[in-house]
C-alpha cells in the first residue's frame, strides 16, 4: 500500500507508502488507489514523525505482483505437499504443505517469493510516481514517499522463543512486520516512534495508521486490513456494481472502478468492521492507534 501526503498548503510533507505484497501466500492480485483525508489524530507526536497531521489528505496505493504471487503459491504448494514425506512432515489441509526452510524446495520457495514481492515493490513505485505526476498536474503540489512496507511475505528473523534467541522463518499471511520503537531495524528517523502499521478498510470506510509496540508477542506482526467475511464469489451474488457506486458517490466518494465485477468483489460489507479490527489490534498489544483516514475517491483495477 503506498499512502502519500497532500497538506492543506500543497508543500510536499509527509506521505505515506505502504507496499501491500501479493506474495506466494495470496490468493489474487488486487490493486485500487484511495484518496483520502485524516479525519482524526490519536498520538500527535508519533503521527508528527510519520509527517501526518489532521486534515491532510493522503493517497493509499494497494498492488500485488499481477498473479506472480499466487502462481508461486500454487506451483511451490504442489511440490512442497510432494516432498513432506521425506521430512515426515504432516498436515491436516494441503494448503499448509511445508518443507524445512534450508531443503530445496524451501530455497526454492523463498527464492520464487522474493521475485514475486520484488516484482510488486516494482510496480507500486511505477504507480507511486503515477500518482506524483497526477497530483502535480492536477494540484500542483508535490508527494513525497513516507513508508513502504510489504504483507504476504516470510522473512528470516531472529526471535526469543523460550528465552532463547532463535533465527525463524515468520510467514505473515493477511499480517504486515509491526517493528516498536528503538528496534535496530528501523531507519533513523524511525528509532524513537516505531514502524507505521497500516490497516487499510473499504471505499466505505475508515483506515487507520497505528505504530508497532513492544511486547508484541506475535513475532512483531499486527493485522493488515479488515480482513474479507465475503469470499468474492459471495460478493458477487449479494452486490451490483453500479448500484454500489451511486450509493458511494451519494456519501460523497468518487469511485472509478475498471470493472463492475471488480468493484462488487471489494463491496464494504465483504469486509469486516475496520473500527473493530482496529481496536482488538490495540487491545491485544500488537499495535497503537496513531491517526484514522477516510475516503474522498476510489480507482480500482
Amino acid at each position: 500500500m503506498s499512502w502519500k501526503a497532500l497538506p492543506p498548503d500543497r508543500s510536499a510533507a509527509g506521505p505515506w507508502n505502504a507496499a501491500s505484497t501479493r506474495s506466494a501466500a495470496s490468493a489474487a492480485a488486487t490493486t485500487s488507489f484511495e484518496v483520502q483525508t485524516i479525519d482524526h489524530v490519536y498520538d500527535p507526536d508519533v503521527a508528527a514523525a510519520f509527517g501526518l497531521h489532521t486534515g491532510q489528505v493522503c493517497v493509499m496505493i494497494h498492488c500485488g505482483s499481477r498473479g506472480l504471487g499466487h502462481q508461486v503459491c500454487t506451483d511451490h504448494v504442489r511440490t512442497m505437499e510432494q516432498a513432506m514425506h521425506r521430512y515426515r512432515i504432516s498436515v491436516p489441509d494441503r494448503q499448509l504443505a511445508c518443507t524445512p526452510v534450508d531443503s530445496p524446495p524451501g530455497r526454492d520457495y523463498l527464492g520464487a517469493m522474493a521475485a514475486a514481492a520484488n516484482y510488486a515493490r516494482a510496480n507500486r513505485q511505477l504507480l507511486s510516481e503515477a500518482a506524483r505526476r497526477a497530483f502535480v498536474t492536477a494540484a500542483g503540489a508535490g508527494l513525497e514517499l513516507v513508508y513502504d512496507i510489504s504483507h504476504n511475505t516470510a522473512k528470516l528473523e531472529t526471535h526469543e522463543v523460550d528465552g532463547v534467541e532463535r533465527l525463524l522463518c515468520v510467514h505473515r499471511k493477511g499480517a504486515t512486520r509491526a517493528l516498536p520503537p528503538g528496534d535496530p531495524s528501523l531507519p533513523t528517523d524511525l528509532t524513537d516512534a516505531g514502524q507505521p502499521v497500516l490497516v487499510p478498510g473499504t471505499m466505505g470506510t475508515a483506515s487507520y495508521v497505528m505504530v508497532g509496540l513492544p511486547g508484541n508477542d506475535a513475532f512483531h506482526s499486527a493485522c493488515h486490513g479488515a480482513g474479507r467475511v465475503w469470499s468474492r464469489h459471495h460478493a458477487l451474488k449479494m452486490v451490483r456494481g453500479e448500484r454500489l457506486r451511486d450509493r458511494l458517490e451519494a456519501s460523497g466518494i468518487a469511485v472509478r472502478p475498471s470493472s463492475w465485477r471488480g468493484l462488487a468483489e471489494e463491496a464494504p460489507e465483504a469486509y469486516k468492521d475496520v473500527d473493530a479490527v482496529a481496536a482488538v489490534t490495540e487491545g491485544a498489544g500488537l499495535a497503537r492507534l496513531v491517526a484514522r483516514l477516510v475516503p474522498l475517491g476510489v480507482v480500482k483495477g
